[in-house]
């Protein structure tokens, strides 16, 4: 269904509700009609697939499980481990390599060798007996495991049986064989050859460190070095206080020198004055005399005696004081050079320990790689001695890495065919070809036969079912008359009323197009009858013949004289003299009289517009009928100055796509479609509505009267 139609509003709903077509509703609508096919199909690929199934031989599959596992654990709690990885990558190929020698030709040989004469006759006359046996093995791998199912195909069971514990067999006893093999080999060459070089080897590395310690007199390197490194440490502790000593004494030094060299009072408050009475006792002396000095100045001149002598005091006390400074100033000058004197001593053993320390470090990188070589190749030397213990003890056993979990015993149902599977398989085969060829078929004819499929696939409410009319010829529209059937008399009534209740909001005049897809679907027919059946309800009815390419309700109804249609639009003549009365009682027609090719140029005159604005006065409705929509351009501009249109299909002709192509044309120039009438309906069995059964009903009746008049 085109999702475009899906999203029209149903046009003959009242309440506007959008109804989509629903896609199971059209599937189950094809299942209808094509349901005989689809059965016949269904059962035809069945029935051949059960019957094939039946016919295949039946061919058995006994199996033995071996278990190719491998000698150390796989579980390693470091994800990350190198070694694991190598392990897993190694066990696959282990494990490829015995599926290798299953399906190797050696081992079928000495298989086919190994069997009971009858059974190795039976290969041999087929031919090449290694390739027949060959071509029947078969190895199952169960992959993320370690396991290997060894199967043999064959229609005899038993004999299928045995070749698979045979080959099972023969197989372990070969692998035992090389293992056996292998493992001596290898324990001779650990013997003969590795071993006496990994214990030369081991020689070699112990002499090479016992020369070197007896070469350091036994003397632990690494001791050695770190008794250095602490006299070190500790020669560099000195080497700062020294340091931190030297800076007092310059800073003593200096500041003697600043502020006590000239003899002034300042220096005595020297820090380093203030432990010694020599200078506290001058220092009190000339605090003495300065006092009695200034004493004697406020009464006795600067020249008498005691002034003089006052002075020659003053003067010897500061000597004295300026002397004690420049001794106590050399005597840090002297500790001075002591310090620097004891820094460099230090200075010179520490350079001696450094050396000393660097010569050690060597001493201890070379006792370590010796040490290291002589355990490595201690620990490989027992690593190959434990390695030869395991060869030379196990060489004799078997294959500790394969074991045989179940041997192959007899089957009691068959490998192939497998019959369950295979009537399931047919059955879901049927559906689908069935399925298929249903579609198929309608695709290829997807012909109107319901009024339900019309519903479905259109969207279209099915306003009227009108039964096919017997005296109707091709091309010339069937008028109900006197002998018409009660049925299709309802048929138009019915279609009436469904005209007239949806119409209802519609004031005045009321303009339908009759359209349909494609000619000869009767769409003038039921032009002709719907004006009729209004005009017997007492409406004023016009027939407007817009179908100008081949006008039918002129030539048919009305009357060929001049003027038509075609007059009209092109000024030559009025409206009024166009529309003629028809020969149905109550109803007018305009239309042509003969067809034009130029009627797509004449619908979009605006005199067409003009032409169905004045046709509104004086009718009750106007029944347009139009040209085929998908073969008329004009049909869809015309069907849209209408107040709404009715799509006439004929039953078993009319395709679904066709349909569908008009209703899309119609709802992209926004015309209102009503809904359908399903035409030329073939036997009451296809009618539809009330007055189907009502046909159905009277027909016997009907029948009855015409024989007897």
């Amino acid at each position: 269904m085109d999702p475009e139609l899906e999203q029209q509003p149903h046009a003959g709903s009242h309440s506007g509700a959008t109804i989509e077509p629903s896609p199971l509703k059209q599937f189950l609508a094809i299942f209808r009609r094509r349901w005989r096919l689809f059965s016949i199909t269904w059962t035809a690929t069945l029935i051949g697939i059960s019957i094939y199934s039946f016919t295949l031989p039946k061919l058995y599959r006994p199996q033995a499980t071996l278990e190719i596992r491998p000698e150390t654990p796989l579980v390693s709690s470091d994800p990350q481990n190198a070694q694991l990885m190598a392990t897993h990558e190694l066990w696959d190929n282990f494990y490829r390599t015995q599926e290798s020698i299953l399906n190797s030709a050696t081992i079928h040989t000495q298989t086919l060798n190994a069997l009971p004469e009858a059974i190795r006759r039976d290969f041999e006359s087929k031919g090449d007996a290694v390739a027949t046996l060959s071509a029947h093995v078969d190895i199952e791998k169960i992959r993320n495991s370690f396991i290997l199912k060894v199967g043999f195909i064959d229609p005899d069971r038993e004999k299928a049986t045995q070749v698979v514990n045979t080959l099972v067999s023969l197989y372990l006893e070969e692998a035992n064989r090389h293992l056996r093999e292998l493992k001596l080999g290898a324990a001779e060459f650990l013997s003969k050859e590795t071993l006496p070089a990994m214990r030369q080897r081991l020689d070699d590395a112990d002499a090479t460190l016992q020369k070197f310690q007896a070469a350091n007199g036994f003397i632990d390197p690494q001791e050695q070095y770190s008794a250095l490194a602490n006299g070190r440490r500790i020669i560099l502790e000195r080497i700062t206080q020294v340091r931190l000593r030297q800076m007092q004494f310059r800073a003593q030094i200096e500041t003697l020198r600043d502020s006590g060299a000239d003899g002034a009072n300042n220096g005595l408050f020297h820090p380093a004055f203030q432990n010694s009475k020599l200078l506290d006792f001058l220092a009190s002396q000339q605090e003495t005399i300065e006092t009695e000095l200034a004493r004697e100045r406020r009464e006795l001149k600067d020249d008498h005696p005691t002034i003089l002598q006052l002075q020659d005091q003053l003067k010897r006390t500061q000597g004295k004081i300026q002397q004690a400074i420049r001794g106590m100033l050399h005597s840090f000058e002297t500790d001075l050079s002591a310090t620097e004197q004891e820094e460099k001593a230090a200075l010179q053993e520490q350079a001696r320990l450094e050396k000393s320390m660097a010569d050690v470090s060597q001493r201890v990188f070379q006792f370590k790689r010796l040490d290291a070589e002589l355990t490595t190749a201690r620990e490989l030397y027992n690593s190959y001695l434990k390695k030869h213990g395991e060869e030379a003890a196990t060489s004799g056993t078997g294959l500790g890495s394969v074991r045989v979990i179940d041997h192959a015993t007899v089957p009691r149902s068959p490998f192939k065919p497998n019959i369950p599977l295979y009537l399931g398989l047919g059955t879901m085969v049927g559906l689908l070809v069935g399925v298929g060829v249903m579609l198929v078929s309608e695709q290829l004819d997807d012909r109107i036969r319901s009024a339900r499929e019309i519903e479905v696939f259109l969207a279209l409410d099915v306003m009227a079912v009108i039964p096919k009319f017997g005296g109707s010829s091709k091309g010339t529209p069937y008028l109900l008359d006197e002998h018409s059937s009660i049925a299709e008399f309802e048929a138009f009534r019915s279609l009436r009323a469904q005209l007239t209740t949806r119409l209802e909001d519609v004031p005045g005049t009321k303009t339908v197009a009759v359209l349909s897809p494609m000619s000869t679907e009767g769409k003038s027919t039921v032009t002709a009858n719907l004006a009729k059946v209004l005009a017997m309800d007492g409406r004023r009815v016009l027939i407007f013949d817009a179908d100008m390419r081949r006008p039918t309700m002129c030539p048919q109804f009305g009357s060929k004289e001049l003027p038509d249609l075609q007059k009209v639009l092109l000024g030559e003549a009025n409206l009024s003299d166009a529309i003629r009365p028809s020969r149905i009682p109550g109803v007018d027609v305009l239309g042509l009289a003969q067809g034009t090719s130029r009627a797509a140029e004449l619908a979009g005159l605006p005199r067409f517009d003009e032409i169905f604005r004045k046709v509104r006065e004086g009718y009750d409705f106007v029944i347009v009928d139009s040209a085929p929509v998908n073969q008329a351009s004009e049909s869809a501009l015309i069907a849209r100055r209408c107040d709404a249109c009715i799509m006439v299909l004929r039953e078993r002709r009319t395709s679904r796509s066709a349909a569908q192509a008009a209703r899309r044309r119609l709802s992209g120039m926004g015309s209102r479609v009503l809904g359908a009438a399903l035409n030329a309906v073939e036997g009451p069995e296809s009618a539809y509505g009330y007055y189907g059964y009502y046909y159905s009903y009277y027909k016997p009746r009907l029948e009855n009267e015409n024989s007897k008049s």
